[in-house]
């Protein structure tokens, strides 16, 4: 078995099995210039709702991205 060495593993709530999960999905964390841009990759950017006037009150995510990602994330909170 590869044993994972990465500074992911010391945030609390990232398992080996959610970091493997994370790593492999985001592959290579220089390509992505912000957080934003990482966020917004996973599909946890906030969208609002609007048509004409009407601005939705709520936010939710776009759930667009690597739905993986995105569930590895979550279950780390």
């Amino acid at each position: 078995m590869i044993e994972l060495k990465s500074p992911i593993l010391s945030i609390p709530g990232i398992s080996y099995n959610l970091g493997s999960i994370i790593l492999a999905e985001i592959v290579d964390i220089n390509r992505f210039d912000t957080p934003a841009q990482l966020q917004a990759f996973a599909g946890l950017d906030p969208t609002t709702h609007q048509s004409g006037k009407f601005i939705a009150t709520g936010v939710s995510m776009v759930k667009r991205g690597y739905p993986y990602l995105r569930w590895a994330i979550l279950n780390a909170l």
